[in-house]
């Protein structure tokens, strides 16, 4: 991953914080096509470097944003070496331990969600690869998009505007039209892209689930 996050990454959740047993009452939200807890805390630890960082994240328009003030790394003492550790787990170790959620470390309740706690222990990941099935995989490299600071900056907006050209196309021009002569031209991107935009859209709620095909 990198030399601080190398091998042997292990997550856990975190709820040792005080005030944090209202956000279990908060109701899973999704993203990327699974559901999360609008707000919540992991622990990362790395036994190879004896490196840990625990977060407090919460969901923002379909993207993860780090609590203000709520981030604390341990095995390491100056600030500076604290700032590179934050910047490193947001390019692997975090994606990684995000993808992690919706695939077994928390549960919806009625009241909201919980973390699971009737499992062996807390998950191990020695490589990217290892004992990740082929869409938890391509979760992890969506995931990468949504913690970094692109996702509001191009990708987001990209998003917004390709919703609102869709909202305001000509009612006697399907979808695909739409996005074959206004959206990849204009927003310069090709027809996955712009599909993948479009799929977004409607998870945010800036589109309806289902438009004109």
């Amino acid at each position: 991953m990198n030399r601080y996050w190398t091998e042997d990454l292990i997550v856990e959740p975190s709820s040792l914080h005080d005030g944090d047993q209202n956000w279990f009452e908060c109701r899973p939200v999704r993203v990327a096509g699974h559901l999360f807890p609008p707000r919540f805390r992991i622990r990362l630890s790395c036994t190879a470097t004896s490196v840990d960082m625990c977060v407090a994240l919460k969901v923002d328009r379909g993207g993860f944003v780090e609590q203000e003030n709520a981030t604390t790394v341990g095995g390491v003492s100056s600030d500076q070496e604290k700032d590179r550790i934050r910047s490193s787990a947001r390019k692997i170790a975090l994606p990684i331990a995000l993808s992690m959620i919706p695939y077994g470390l928390f549960r919806s309740t009625d009241e909201g969600w919980a973390w699971r706690d009737d499992g062996p222990g807390p998950p191990l990941v020695r490589k990217l690869c290892d004992d990740m099935p082929e869409p938890q995989i391509a979760l992890v490299k969506e995931l990468r998009r949504r913690t970094g600071p692109r996702w509001w900056k191009t990708y987001l907006p990209r998003i917004e505007a390709t919703a609102q050209i869709i909202r305001d196309a000509p009612a006697d021009l399907s979808t695909r039209q739409v996005i074959d002569t206004v959206v990849c031209p204009g927003m310069h991107v090709g027809r996955t892209t712009a599909y993948e935009d479009l799929a977004t859209a409607r998870e945010l709620g800036l589109l309806p689930e289902r438009c004109v095909p």
